[in-house]
């Protein structure tokens, strides 16, 4: 009993023992909060008195799609307070960074106990007002006259500091109105000024700053910078870049007080700029056909196998072109025209359609009567143009063979200090010692003031109508080529191989050979043949002149084309196999009535 007694407390006491601290494991962790889970990365970006920072690298999640756990707000820490947002962000923007100085950045997430994510940090440094006007812009060109100004940056204002957007520019005329614009191409014009006086413009710069390790900042920014012009008085004198054509438009002083009164300007298809415009205060007229100038026409020497003859120089005639293809015709300060018509001082433009590729520039301005498009049918273009002594080249200067003994019936030729063509008198002529009647009745310009005169000194005797290389021939208006021939020669000597010379031989092309640099489309020449049932006849020798037609379309002269018919030789012949000069027995061709037809 007593062992019973005993075994009954030993079990009582074990179990007391063993109940005693039964809540240990637990009461170790009746007090541990739960965090709210925390944003997985940091990526800060700069902008203008702010910073967007990324917080989740699946990238900007709306709020309302972001489960973080017990999360219900963000918090961001810096300057030493905090900034509470009422949900959970995937990144942020912050903003109110006046100062220029290094920021330190704190970001967690919190839940509605208070209870705060493991942060995450970032240290950036804004882009301030003390930076942006630190922000440099280049110098501009200027062009400047006493009444109007032109502001341009040529290679553009995107530099390693910034790239330009656009500027806004304002200034005051002399008439102390407020004139100004927006433009994107970082060039401006600025007229109706105060000559002699200090023009300000201001100038807002509308950019996007780049930062020292090549990255833009987030933000365009503003940055104003003054430019101060002296505007020159009407006296003080101003250096034209097409001086030959202002001179053609009689102006020989060049300041702004000697042209006050020019209102119409011409300028003729081989302009290469239209920087001068803006020289003229009053300009309201400007036609750009060339009619009517005289001495403007460029010119071209050549010089070879001992002859120097030249073409070009004189004025401009209808059956002339612009030689180059639209896509290739450059034009400088075009906008100098653009800012005449959107100023509105110009009034009326004339303008051949197609002929120096601004029909897109002009087109606006077409309908309200400001710009005047020349039809094929104005009396601009009449249905025969005759092609003048101005363009005559001796042909020897291509080959030896090619030598001829021209003679020129006119006043023009020859030239003052050149001795590539003779002089005859058509009414007096005499050929191998016997007069010769040249028929003059029979020709459309009868009085004999245009007649070449070719003895054939080698086989390949020829002449040539050549352009000056800033011009072709218009063949698609000008379809045909039209001249007469005649034979003063008796036709005992116009026998055997001499027979080949009764027929002329048409060679159009683009330059003539051995001179390749007068033409950037290389050459592109063909013959134009004529039938044996086409030459000068026997019963024609000494007694009629004969009309020949030819027909240059083959030469379309498109807008793709590289057939820039510059050139035209009159090869007299076809050169036969053999011939020997006998100053006894001259053969001797006339032309006469050289010219362009419509048909």
């Amino acid at each position: 009993m007593r062992n019973l007694i005993f075994f009954l407390f030993a079990i009582t006491a074990l179990w007391f023992a063993s109940c005693e601290g039964q809540y240990d494991n637990i009461e170790k962790y009746a007090g541990e909060v739960i965090y709210p889970a925390r944003f997985d990365t940091v990526v800060g970006y700069i902008g203008y008195e702010r910073v967007e920072i990324d917080l989740m690298k699946a990238g900007r999640i709306p709020s309302s799609q972001l489960h973080l756990g017990k999360a219900s707000k963000t918090v961001v820490e810096y300057g030493g307070e905090k900034h509470y947002i009422d949900s959970v962000c995937s990144w942020v923007n912050i903003t109110g960074l006046t100062e220029a100085k290094l920021y330190r950045f704190r970001i967690y997430t919190e839940d509605d106990y208070g209870n705060n994510s493991v942060a995450q940090e970032i240290a950036l440094i804004p882009f301030t007002q003390l930076d942006r006007d630190l922000v440099g812009i280049a110098s501009p060109k200027m062009a400047v006259s006493p009444s109007a100004l032109v502001v341009e940056w040529p290679n553009g204002l995107n530099s390693v500091v910034m790239e330009y957007q656009s500027l806004t520019y304002k200034y005051t005329d002399k008439d102390g109105t407020e004139q100004g614009g927006t433009v994107e191409t970082p060039r401006f014009y600025c007229g109706n000024l105060a000559a002699g006086q200090l023009l300000t413009i201001n100038v807002d710069y509308k950019v996007v700053p780049i930062q020292s390790d090549g990255t833009k900042i987030l933000d365009t920014v503003i940055v104003s910078k003054p430019i101060m012009v002296n505007i020159p008085t009407s006296n003080t004198p101003f250096s034209p870049s097409e001086i030959a054509i202002l001179q053609a438009n009689g102006i020989t002083t060049f300041t702004a007080a000697a042209v006050q009164s020019i209102t119409k300007l011409t300028y003729p298809l081989h302009t290469t700029t239209f920087q001068d415009l803006f020289y003229f205060p009053n300009l309201t007229s400007l036609d750009l056909t060339g009619e009517g100038l005289q001495n403007v026409l460029p010119t071209l020497m050549y010089n070879r196998n001992g002859i120097q003859t030249q073409c070009g120089g004189g004025d401009w005639h209808p059956f002339m072109l612009r030689v180059e293809k639209p896509n290739d015709i450059k034009i400088s300060s075009i906008a100098s025209l653009t800012d005449l018509l959107e100023s509105g001082q110009l009034t009326h433009v004339r303008y051949i359609p197609r002929s120096l590729a601004l029909d897109d520039i002009l087109a606006p301005y077409v309908a309200n009567g400001v710009v005047e498009l020349v039809p094929d049918n104005d009396p601009l273009y009449p249905d025969v143009a005759f092609i003048p002594p101005q363009f005559f080249v001796n042909g020897k200067v291509v080959d030896n063979n090619w030598e001829m003994y021209p003679y020129y019936s006119g006043d023009f030729l020859p030239r003052n200090g050149f001795t590539d063509i003779g002089k005859f008198d058509p009414h007096n002529e005499v050929v191998n010692g016997e007069s010769v009647d040249l028929h003059l009745e029979q020709l459309i310009q009868s009085d004999g003031s245009n007649i070449y005169k070719c003895v054939i000194r080698m086989r390949s005797a020829s002449m040539a109508m050549c352009l000056p290389k800033e011009y072709r021939y218009d063949n698609q208006r000008y379809k045909t080529l039209r001249f007469k021939m005649f034979c003063g020669t008796s036709a005992t000597l116009m026998t055997g191989s001499n027979n080949v010379f009764l027929q002329p031989w048409i060679r159009p092309m683009n330059y003539m050979w051995n001179f390749g640099n007068n033409s950037i489309y290389g050459q592109q020449n063909w013959d134009v043949s004529q039938s044996q049932s086409n030459w000068i006849q026997t019963n024609q020798i000494q007694t009629e002149w004969r009309e020949y037609a030819i027909n240059m379309t083959p030469n379309d002269g498109g807008d793709t084309s590289n057939r820039r018919n510059r050139v035209i030789v009159f090869n007299i012949g076809h050169e036969p196999g053999s011939f020997t000069y006998d100053a006894n027995k001259q053969i001797v061709l006339y032309l006469a009535d050289i010219r362009f037809t419509k048909d």
